[in-house]
């Protein structure tokens, strides 16, 4: 899912990991949220709002990232400005 990539990028810069490590981090956090059963194509605009919110967040803190906060305002931001990619990904 294009979305997907875009956040990881974008977490990657904010917390000096790879963006292969932060994608891990986000599809961690999604099973965390709605399960392992629902598929990444499935997820919608509030899905990953939600996500971000809660089950990314909660990991950030986990691994004492710095500004978790901004980090978080910063990536839901990036999903508004960026939510025709989850249309594109689940063409």
């Amino acid at each position: 899912m294009e979305i997907i990539t875009l956040l990881a990028e974008k977490l990657a810069s904010k917390i000096e990991m790879t963006p292969t490590a932060t994608r891990g981090l986000i599809k961690l956090s999604i099973k965390d949220e709605v399960g392992p059963f629902k598929p990444i194509e499935q997820l919608d605009y509030d899905d990953l709002m939600d996500i971000i919110n809660r089950s990314l967040k909660k990991r950030l803190e986990a691994i004492k990232v710095d500004n978790v906060d901004l980090i978080i305002k910063y990536l839901a931001k990036t999903l508004i400005e960026n939510q025709s990619l989850i249309t594109m990904g689940s063409v």
